[in-house]
């Protein structure tokens, strides 16, 4: 036997050898994969399965009576009387109630000043003193001041009854702020900041 044979036949019986590693590999993974169930996870309907051992069960039986508690009565107590049901058609409104989730609202600005401006209408602020602190993401109404002045219509919920008015400037100066709150007195609600 030459020695090209001779390397060839040893290569070849490497390859065998390797070859027989890895399909015992892939047995023993097999019959790994198989003996747990081969995975899966997540909602299983059946139970897992228990190895069986024999056990034994000793039962005892007592005899209970069952007892009810005692609930004390007291004489002095009146029963509460039933309140009948009620419908839509046992409402009472106001005559002068209108049904209405929103109302108007008229702003108007008038500054003596024509210097820029920027007006915001906000439900949700802080005051403390002289500090205000308003949450600029919840205005109902932002726009710029025309020379100094600012005249809107504005539909507002109902329960939104005390905002603030906020008119800032850009040259820094400091803003305006005005308080305004709904007046039930009123036929008509009006924000005026300025001389108007």
């Amino acid at each position: 036997m030459n020695t090209l044979t001779q390397t060839t036949t040893a290569k070849n019986a490497m390859l065998i050898t390797s070859n027989k590693g890895v399909t015992v590999a892939a047995t023993m993974l097999l019959t790994l994969l198989t003996a747990c169930g081969g995975g899966g996870g997540g909602d299983d309907s059946s139970p897992a399965p228990v190895a069986a051992t024999p056990a034994t069960t000793t039962t005892t039986t007592t005899q209970t009576t069952p007892t009810t508690p005692e609930t004390p009565t007291d004489p002095e107590t009146p029963e509460e009387p039933t309140i009948p049901a009620t419908s839509i058609d046992d409402l009472i409104v106001d005559a002068d109630f209108d049904l209405q989730a929103a109302f108007n609202l008229d702003i108007d600005v008038a500054l003596e000043s024509t210097q820029r401006g920027y007006f915001s209408l906000c439900d949700q602020y802080e005051q403390n003193g002289a500090q205000v602190t308003v949450n600029f993401e919840s205005c109902l109404l932002r726009g710029a001041l025309d020379e100094g002045s600012l005249n809107e219509a504005l539909l507002v919920a109902n329960h939104q009854q005390n905002l603030v008015a906020v008119v800032w400037f850009y040259d820094g100066s400091d803003p305006i702020y005005q308080m305004w709150s709904y007046d039930i007195e009123a036929e008509e609600q009006t924000l005026t900041i300025g001389a108007i």
